[in-house]
């Protein structure tokens, strides 16, 4: 029987194919007919050619590639005080990264897929690197040599970009159903952050710089 369900009678629309399993492994042949199924009744197959199973529909998944090609926004790199450290001291360094949520038609069906940061790959830009679960955060006062979950410490002075790489995980729905997990991360880069590392030095002096400008500690700064 070749029908179109009505969608006011509550019929959906199946489509039939024939599997020979004379041979290994079975074969599937679509029958090219179709015909309706209603709630609490098995679908009926056509009595025409050989036995027919209903073909079901793939379901629709979101893979890490589409998750990719959301416009996911990439973590901000924020630096205490902003882009400057001392050598040998703990700089802190810490990210903003935000969860956010995208809706987007996919396959004929509606998506909606959110995104939550879950760890974050520091690249320090002095050779070095590490991951963390946590982006971190500020902390009181000037920070400087001030050791957080984030903070690095730098063995040589001069500008480094510090590079950093926040993985994002993704759950989506098809159709308003219910949120599963997407296989993967996505891995979002973040602008460069220049870090600027200087040294110091320390000295006993009787006078300050206003008393004796060209006394230790009163010439231009040199890393």
């Amino acid at each position: 029987m070749n029908a179109q369900c009505d969608a006011q009678d509550s019929g959906i629309l199946v489509n039939w194919i024939e599997v020979d399993r004379t041979v290994q492994p079975p074969t599937q042949t679509p029958t090219g007919r179709s015909s309706c199924m209603y709630p609490g009744e098995p679908p009926v197959a056509p009595v025409e050619g050989g036995a027919a199973v209903a073909e079901e529909e793939a379901p629709i998944v979101i893979t890490l590639e589409e998750f990719q090609k959301q416009p996911v926004l990439a973590a901000t790199i924020i630096s205490q005080p902003s882009n400057f450290g001392l050598r040998n001291a703990h700089s802190n360094i810490f990210a903003e990264a935000q969860e956010q949520e995208f809706a987007f038609d996919f396959h004929d069906a509606a998506i909606v897929l959110k995104a939550r940061p879950v760890s974050y790959q520091w690249n320090y830009g002095d050779g070095t690197s590490a991951t963390t679960p946590v982006p971190g955060g500020p902390v009181g006062g000037s920070a400087f040599d001030t050791q957080t979950p984030t903070s690095h410490q730098y063995a040589s002075t001069g500008d480094f970009d510090l590079t950093l790489t926040t993985f994002f995980a993704g759950d989506y729905s098809v159709d308003g159903g219910p949120f599963q997990p997407v296989a993967g991360e996505a891995a979002v880069v973040s602008e460069p952050h220049l870090m600027s590392i200087w040294r110091t030095k320390g000295h006993s002096v009787s006078e300050n710089c206003i008393e004796n400008p060209t006394g230790i500690g009163c010439e231009p700064p040199t890393r």
